[in-house]
């Protein structure tokens, strides 16, 4: 239910008075950081415009119980669909591809490609198979380039009837602007550290301790889980050691997609432990952390245009000696 999207109340309750009132937009954009209830908040909407409980419907909400509920929870509904870099891996294989296969082909995702958005606009053109609301979530909508967004453009300005179109972004800056200025904005705000916490204990109990991943988190589960990695490569490597640079940046994985998002993710904890320290010392040794805190920047900068990772997290990590850095 809306009501377990925990630190999302102002957007949950605009999309429960979109329902209640029945007056639902062409097109939305849920905007807000990665992992933060964005696209469960999605899913939910699409149950409750379709759900087969009237009252429920009155009250904005899906009962997660019916037919077309448990359809969207398992993703096999036919009017409502999801479109991501998994949906366009797939469309990418044969059928007979197996799960080996898959995941290789999803590795390689970084953009929805313009096949991939007119596959799904030819779609959203067709007839509902079970007659409520057509749902057409795109996931990662600021990896849509040029051609893709504008085969997008005319589906989301003129979209046929009872069809609704939600656009989900952690980037909406880099989006086309066209295709923006044609979708009602929805706001999803960071969680606070301890709904982070709490996510963690219930969905993620592998994660050892996550009141420390929720402090490095930034508000996000995407965030938290990405720093709990961090905090373990960085603690393997005996951050702190002399070898620590070394060692640390011999741990990443050896697929470079994969060591590009680790090495960024140890650079973001490196940075929040910086900022902690700045927050805490006195006039003089702020002036050298901030120097710091400049070229750690930089070193994001320098993953993110392909330079060796291990070759950038080494360097950031001798940057740190003898500025008693904690975690």
């Amino acid at each position: 239910m809306f009501s377990d999207i925990l630190g999302q109340e102002k957007a949950t309750q605009y999309l429960q008075k979109l329902v209640r009132e029945e007056r639902i937009p062409g097109a939305l954009l849920f905007c807000g950081p990665e992992g933060i209830g964005k696209r469960k908040a999605a899913l939910e909407f699409a149950k409750a415009l379709n759900c087969e409980d009237y009252f429920s419907r009155q009250n904005g909400e899906a009962c997660g119980a019916c037919a077309s509920c448990q359809a969207i929870e398992k993703g096999t509904h036919p009017d409502v669909t999801l479109v991501d870099f998994l949906y366009q891996a797939r469309l990418n294989l044969k059928e007979s591809a197996d799960e080996e296969e898959l995941e290789k082909e999803l590795a390689k995702q970084q953009h929805l490609s313009v096949d991939t958005i007119r596959s799904v606009t030819a779609k959203a053109q067709q007839k509902a198979a079970l007659g409520g609301w057509k749902v057409i979530l795109i996931d990662q909508a600021q990896t849509m380039q040029g051609a893709a967004a504008n085969a997008l453009l005319k589906f989301i300005e003129e979209p046929p009837a009872k069809t609704v179109w939600i656009l989900i972004t952690s980037k909406r800056a880099t989006m086309l602007g066209t295709i923006v200025s044609r979708c009602q904005p929805l706001l999803f705000a960071p969680l606070s550290q301890a709904h982070v916490e709490h996510l963690l204990k219930v969905h993620a109990p592998e994660v050892e301790n996550p009141a420390r991943a929720a402090r490095y988190s930034g508000g996000s589960i995407t965030g938290a889980l990405q720093a709990a990695q961090a905090l373990t490569l960085l603690e393997e490597g005996q951050f702190g050691s002399a070898q620590a640079s070394v060692q640390v940046a011999a741990g990443l994985s050896r697929t470079a997609p994969l060591a590009r998002r680790e090495a960024q993710a140890v650079l973001d904890v490196l940075i929040a432990a910086l900022h902690t320290q700045w927050a805490q010392t006195d006039e003089a040794h702020r002036a050298t952390l901030q120097t710091v805190l400049h070229k750690f920047e930089d070193y994001k900068r320098s993953i993110g245009r392909n330079v060796s990772p291990a070759l950038v997290l080494e360097t950031a990590l001798m940057s740190l000696d003898g500025l008693g850095v904690t975690l």
